[in-house]
């Protein structure tokens, strides 16, 4: 027979256990997105809501902004953070998600979001790196920088 004391420990002992287990936001590609919306829509009063985002982004995305970032640092003669092409203040979406579904294939994943009406859809594209998930947004291609004949940009 178990004493009440002995019940009392090990019921303890258990929820601290599954308290211990529960996963980071990022380990599904849809808690990664969620997360980075969540982020990106309180960048405005908290700037470091901006970095927390930004580390959310997968390789690709975040060499597509270092290169930005490079560009734009050449235009302003001051350096530009690759952070800040996130363009704080101007994100929106363009609907309200009410669903969101993974579909992974290994180390990639498509996480569909919808909204309430049916024309409100969007895929975006997420990457396992490690144990967490980055999105991939789809960022316009950087344009080929052209060079002037006397060798200037």
């Amino acid at each position: 027979m178990v004493s009440s004391r002995g019940l009392g420990v090990a019921l303890a002992l258990a929820l601290a256990a599954l308290g211990c287990s529960r996963a980071a936001p990022d380990a599904t590609p849809d808690g990664a997105l969620r997360l980075f919306l969540e982020r990106m829509e309180v960048a405005t009063d908290d700037p470091r809501a901006m970095s927390e985002a930004y580390e959310l982004l997968g390789k690709n995305a975040k060499h597509n902004l270092d290169e930005r970032a490079a560009r734009a640092s050449l235009v302003e003669g001051k350096r530009v953070s690759p952070r800040e092409m996130l363009a704080m203040g101007r994100f929106g979406l363009r609907f309200r998600p009410k669903n969101m579904t993974a579909r992974v294939e290994g180390d990639s994943a498509v996480v569909s979001v919808t909204g309430s009406d049916p024309q409100e859809r969007a895929d975006i594209a997420c990457v396992r790196e490690g144990a967490a998930w980055r999105i991939e947004p789809e960022l316009p291609p950087l344009s080929i920088q052209q060079r002037r004949p006397d060798g200037g940009r």
